[in-house]
Order: C-alpha cells, then structure tokens, then sequence
C-alpha cells in the first residue's frame, strides 16, 4: 500500500530523533510531523489527520503510555508505535496491551518501522 497521503506524527523529546525520523518517513513519502512532548501533539488542531503515531515513552512532561491512552480513546483507528531505549519487558506489555501496534527499541531499525506502518495499513 503507498504512504502517499498517510500522515505520521512523532513525539519525541529528542530533536535529533525528530529530525532524522521525520526526514526517512518524508522519503517513503509520508507526510510527517514532528512535535518535542506528548502535550505539544494534544494541543495540535490538525490531531485527526494523522493516521500514525510514532512516540518515545520516556519523556519529560506527559509519558509516550499516558498519550497513547489519551489518543486511543480519542482516535481508536489510529495506528500507535511505541518507541523506547529501555529493555523493560513491564513497559513491553503495558505498550501493547495499551493498544501500541508495536513497541520498537531504539535506536530504530528502518525496516521494522516500514513492518509496523506496513501492517497497519492492510
């Protein structure tokens, strides 16, 4: 299926991590959007959309787990990614059982990212 027009949004405390997500995302042709918290994504007006969100789980402020949360009762048809360093199997199973398509260990690897946004879409 094509990434055009599939809009991701990623939520990460880390610029570093934005700018080189958003830049790859961009390049398989999705519309990418980039936001430093989880509150930044909520005050957002253009939330509906985004048809994937990619975001860390240990940020300052507001946790990738508490957003999902939020989102998930607000936009059930969007596709959650989690993203993490830690190797916490407790945070693995709270992600997935919160709804997260998937929880990836970063540093992300290009082709588990296309996997998750390619399962999402059949």
């Amino acid at each position: 299926m094509s990434a055009l027009g599939k809009a991701v949004a990623i939520v990460d405390d880390d610029q570093a991590v934005l700018d080189a997500t958003s830049e790859f995302l961009e390049s398989l042709g999705y519309s990418a959007v980039a936001f430093s918290s989880g509150e930044d994504f909520l005050s957002f007006s253009g939330q509906a959309a985004i048809s994937h969100l990619l975001t860390d789980v240990n940020m300052p402020g507001m946790s990738g787990l508490e957003l999902q949360d939020i989102v998930r009762q607000r936009y059930p048809n969007m596709t959650v990614i989690m993203m993490t360093a830690l190797r916490d199997e407790v945070v693995r199973r709270r992600a997935l059982a919160g709804g997260a398509k998937e929880l990836l260990r970063k540093p992300i690897i290009a082709d588990d990212l296309i996997r998750c946004l390619e399962d999402a879409a059949t």
